[in-house]
């Protein structure tokens, strides 16, 4: 199944919308589409909505994506909004990023999300960008 990429940017707020079905293989390109997003644009505050994507990594294959994380992503924020199903591994992942020096929450409230980042009252967002797979 296709999976798509909706990028919303405001600013220095991106809001990236992942949607179809996870896979596996692909989570370097499309970590890499949103790093392409970050450095063009002068992002600092990410919000990824994974509400409308299909399956999820296990624990150990997050262990591993943590360690590929770039260096520059230490300086960014990271607010991840999921459903409450998957809060278990959520957890996990929260954890071992920041303790790899990475700001990343996981939320259940996009408004708690937005507001952690400090962007409740963003503007209209100024750029949309779309990629399929």
């Amino acid at each position: 199944m296709k999976y798509r990429i909706n990028f919303q940017i405001s600013g220095d707020f991106l809001k990236v919308e992942l949607s179809g079905n996870y896979p596996l293989d692909k989570f370097k390109e499309i970590s890499g589409d949103i790093d392409k997003v970050i450095d063009e644009n002068g992002i600092s505050k990410v919000l990824v909505d994974l509400r409308s994507f299909e399956g999820r990594f296990g624990v150990f294959d997050g262990i591993t994506h943590i360690e590929n994380f770039r260096e520059e992503s230490k300086l960014l924020q990271f607010a991840i909004l999921d459903m409450p199903m998957n809060k278990e591994k959520n957890d996990f992942f929260e954890n071992a990023s920041f303790n790899r020096g990475y700001k990343v929450l996981f939320f259940y409230s996009e408004i708690v999300a937005k507001k952690w980042l400090g962007v409740e009252n963003a503007g209209e967002f100024e750029r949309v960008l779309e990629k399929e797979y």
